[in-house]
């Protein structure tokens, strides 16, 4: 049977007369005979229900209004972009997160990447590094350079920034909980190698409130990693105004399974509670938040992930506009960069992954809500990406922009019954979740009494229930297996010799550095972080005298204390 209520009978509009009369004489006769794949059809995340026919009256039911949901690109509310030509105007950035072995092994990666028709990178950090700790570190052993590039010292950071300079528009560096020090490592290194920091753009995530939520690479106590951030946006404001000092990756949110209304009520809620103690600091709203930037992830769900773009946008200028009173258009234009997502690629038949990327990636472009764009590799659920998925990838995002006509039209997908509906809802919902953790006192209160982290856990157990028991197919996993698959393909390999140059280097610069200097830089960063200073300018001594990271936050980690989260709350 249909999955649509029948029109009503009395009804005199023409249009639902046509649909009863379709469903009486075209449809219902057509299901007698072969039925529907399955009795209810529902999107992939949020489950909401996807009717079988979509007409004016499903907008009509919405209470749906052109002018004030849709409107025009470049003007309140955003649903259709933030740019009145969209990608007519230019085609978006283009990235790829990397980063591995030593800066050296990374920086003549990255040089490759930007000749093949990148516009910039991510830099990943390895799991020492981002968790503030050096790689002669006990802990460190067996990580080195694994996950991501090792930064132990100002001449790595230097090393790291070896690049050709005339092709690179953006950077984005990812260090949450040390970030004061890898901003500081920086400028440091920009200064010594005589590049003007106007001369491009850097983003920093400096987002340390989603790693308490769910991913785990923070320090200390989530107050204290809040106004680590908050000194990092106000240092960088005041000093590097080109730069984006705070970006909130709700992708990791996403990649933690939430489901787009989580995703975006957890990650604006977030973003407010930086945004509210930026003020605090005696910034004006619309002086701070257009450096505000966001993270996003796609599923699979086509017009689920398209309706998210667009609800992201509109729910953001709602808030700077009616929450903030934010008057400049510049403090209502969403920043954001989307990605395919990395959840949904499989170790199975990974070139299936290709397909997948290729079909969020679309969805990323059709969405419009993004200036730049990254997309994951189909082999990282194997290794590192190997150069040959590097090249795949940004072929992918060419072919997107250049092959298939989508970035030719704004919001092109606008008008549709179902997305304008599924956009509305999504508005309606994340609005709701919002008011419920403001009643809770915010995201911080959220994130130390475990909501944030529970709720992420339900909604994971659901996600793996429906792969396990296949109600939601994934080939190559539940579907279409190939029980004699040989999963062997060309993986990256990094060896031991990353690990033993990276503690060779940072053995060296210990003996040579002026140990006066660095206690006494040191002392000065424990008296900025007991009193209420700004820490990166005394962080910026301390790296030039070439103290180290593992150093400088260990002298936070006294002051501070380290973070030892309820394993009844941490939920994930």
């Amino acid at each position: 049977m249909s999955s649509a209520p029948r029109p009503s009978p009395g009804s005199d509009d023409p249009i639902e007369a046509a649909e009863r009369r379709w469903r009486e004489d075209v449809l219902e006769p057509a299901l007698e005979k072969t039925g529907q794949r399955q009795e209810a059809f529902v999107t992939q995340q949020l489950h909401w229900p996807v009717k079988d026919l979509y007409t004016p009256r499903d907008l009509e039911d919405a209470g749906f209004d052109y002018l004030k949901d849709l409107g025009f690109p470049g003007e309140y509310p955003y649903t259709r972009g933030t740019t009145p030509g969209g990608y007519r105007q230019d085609f978006w950035k283009m990235l790829q997160v990397t980063g591995f072995g030593t800066a050296k092994d990374s920086s003549e990666r990255w040089s490759k990447m930007l000749e093949q028709g990148l516009n910039g990178f991510i830099i990943e950090y390895d799991l020492p590094t981002t968790n503030g700790y050096d790689s002669d570190h006990p802990l460190a052993e067996g990580e080195v350079a694994r996950a991501g590039t090792a930064v132990d010292t100002l001449p790595d950071m230097v090393q790291a920034l070896d690049l050709p300079w005339d092709k690179l528009q953006h950077l984005n560096s990812v260090c949450n909980a040390p970030q004061p020090v890898n901003l500081a490592m920086i400028l440091a290194a920009l200064e010594e190698k005589g590049i003007d920091p106007a001369s491009f753009t850097l983003q920093m995530s400096n987002a340390i409130l989603i790693e308490y939520t769910c991913v785990g690479r923070y320090i200390y106590p989530p107050k204290h990693g809040l106004r680590i951030a908050t000194d990092c946006i106000e240092y960088t404001i005041r000093n590097c105004p080109n730069w984006i000092p705070i970006t909130v990756v709700s992708a990791q949110i996403y990649a933690a399974r939430a489901n787009p209304v989580q995703e975006l009520a957890f990650g604006f809620s977030i973003a407010m509670e930086y945004l509210d103690a930026t003020l605090e600091r005696g910034f004006d709203v619309d002086e701070v938040a257009p450096y505000w930037s966001f993270v996003t992830g796609l599923e699979m769900d086509f017009m689920e992930a398209v309706s998210k773009l667009r609800a992201y946008r509109k729910i953001w200028a709602r808030l700077m506009k009616e929450r903030y009173g934010a008057k400049r258009p510049e403090s209502l234009e969403l920043r954001l960069i989307s990605s395919p997502g990395t959840t949904g690629l499989t170790l199975q038949q990974p070139l299936n992954n290709i397909a997948r990327l290729a079909i969020q990636m679309l969805a990323c472009a059709a969405g419009g809500g993004a200036y730049a764009i990254t997309t994951p590799l189909h082999d990282e659920a194997h290794a590192l990406p190997t150069e040959e998925a590097v090249r795949t990838g940004i072929a992918i995002q060419h072919i997107v922009a250049h092959e298939t006509g989508v970035a030719d039209t704004v919001d092109p997908f606008a008008g549709s019954y179902m997305l304008e509906v599924m956009t509305k809802r999504m508005e309606d919902e994340v609005m709701a979740e919002i008011e419920k953790i403001d009643a809770m006192g915010g995201a911080l209160a959220a994130i130390e009494a475990g909501y944030f982290q529970k709720e992420l856990a339900r909604s994971q157990r659901a996600r793996f229930s429906e792969i396990e028991e296949g109600v939601r197919k994934q080939v190559g996993v539940n579907h279409l297996v190939d029980p004699d698959e040989d999963r062997s393909i060309e993986v990256f390999k990094l060896g031991q010799e990353a690990e033993r140059k990276q503690k060779e280097q940072l053995a060296k610069i210990r003996r040579d550095r002026d140990e006066e200097l660095v206690a006494k830089t040191l002392e000065r960063v424990r008296e900025a972080a007991m009193g209420d200073e700004n820490l990166v300018p005394p962080i910026l001594e301390a790296v030039k005298a070439l103290a180290t990271q593992g150093e400088i936050c260990d002298v936070m980690r006294d002051v501070f204390g380290v973070y030892h989260p309820d394993s009844l709350t941490s939920g994930v």
